[in-house]
């Protein structure tokens, strides 16, 4: 990974994960959106190819890759000071506003303007999926692009036969492993 123009302190590290742990909404890919959107483009951080490397690493760590990317950055721009405070900063909100929604909710679940809002909720979280993976996927496909055709193509049939599988209901894990392995070959072979 590069190295970090300037290093967070511990405490604005720990303000922007409790920011973001207590701003984001729709799990996963809205809260990746969002780490990406705060560590690379607004503090600049990370870069694009750090944060990429990052989520690649903790999509290989059991648990919750929220938390896991959350260590890791931390880690990465503070230590082990650093991967505490972020550590503690995402979960605080998390859990007190998972506490509150869940008292909330068994009190309102049956009222059908409740059970329409969550159902039109579902649209909206895909689409915030498609944008956070294009973002994950664009700087690998643009240093593909950059070394000429064939690559690109390469690159764009392991990604779309790496999405395939896992839509297919391959194992995550097997479906990297195989898109791994077809980098690894051309790569080899370049």
């Amino acid at each position: 990974m590069s190295d970090i123009p300037h290093t967070p302190s511990l405490r604005n590290l720990f303000a922007l994960w409790l920011r973001i742990g207590a701003t984001s909404f729709g799990g996963g890919s809205a809260t990746q959106l969002l780490i990406q959107r705060h560590f690379v483009e607004q503090q600049r951080w990370l870069t694009p190819e750090d944060f990429s490397q990052v989520w690649a690493v903790v999509q290989f760590a059991p648990g919750i890759n929220l938390l896991a990317i959350a260590v890791v950055i931390g880690k990465k721009l503070g230590g082990t000071r650093g991967a505490f405070v972020s550590a503690l900063g995402m979960l605080l909100p998390s859990v007190g506003i998972t506490i509150a929604m869940t008292a909330l909710y068994v009190l309102v679940k049956d009222q059908p303007r409740i059970a329409g809002a969550l159902h039109g909720i579902t649209p909206a979280l895909v689409g915030l999926s498609i944008a956070f993976t294009w973002r994950l996927l664009k700087p690998p496909v643009e240093a593909l692009r950059a070394h000429g055709r064939a690559p690109m193509m390469l690159g764009l049939i392991v990604i779309g036969a790496t999405l395939a599988m896992t839509l297919l209901g391959v194992p995550v894990l097997i479906s990297y492993l195989l898109g791994a392995a077809a980098l690894g070959i051309f790569y080899a072979r370049a």
